[in-house]
């Protein structure tokens, strides 16, 4: 005959597989999740880069370019790197957290 003892035990075992179980999807998930929006951040940087080089040449061809001009161009420039670093460091973070 089964007592109360062994089904609060087995009770307490589905629960635990349960819980670890949940734990261990929640995990695999965000673990895509955060892989996806890295690829997506290391492309869309990627493009904006680009963009932003073939403008920056262009300013650089045309004659006449101002002081004020090329200290907006060393700005933009300065923003999209510090971005980068920036959310790719966060990425890199929430992969540590998630192993």
């Amino acid at each position: 005959m089964i007592n109360q003892t062994t089904i609060i035990i087995a009770l307490v075992l589905i629960l635990i597989i349960y819980i670890w179980n949940r734990i261990y999807f929640w995990k695999k998930r965000v673990q895509i999740e955060t892989e996806e929006a890295e690829e997506i951040v290391t492309n869309s940087f990627k493009s904006m880069r680009e963009r932003i080089e073939k403008q920056v040449e262009m300013l650089d061809n045309t004659p006449g370019l101002t002081q004020e001009e090329k200290e907006i161009r060393d700005r933009i420039q300065e923003a999209l790197d510090s971005s980068e670093k920036a959310i790719s460091k966060e990425i890199k973070d929430i992969k540590k957290e998630i192993k």
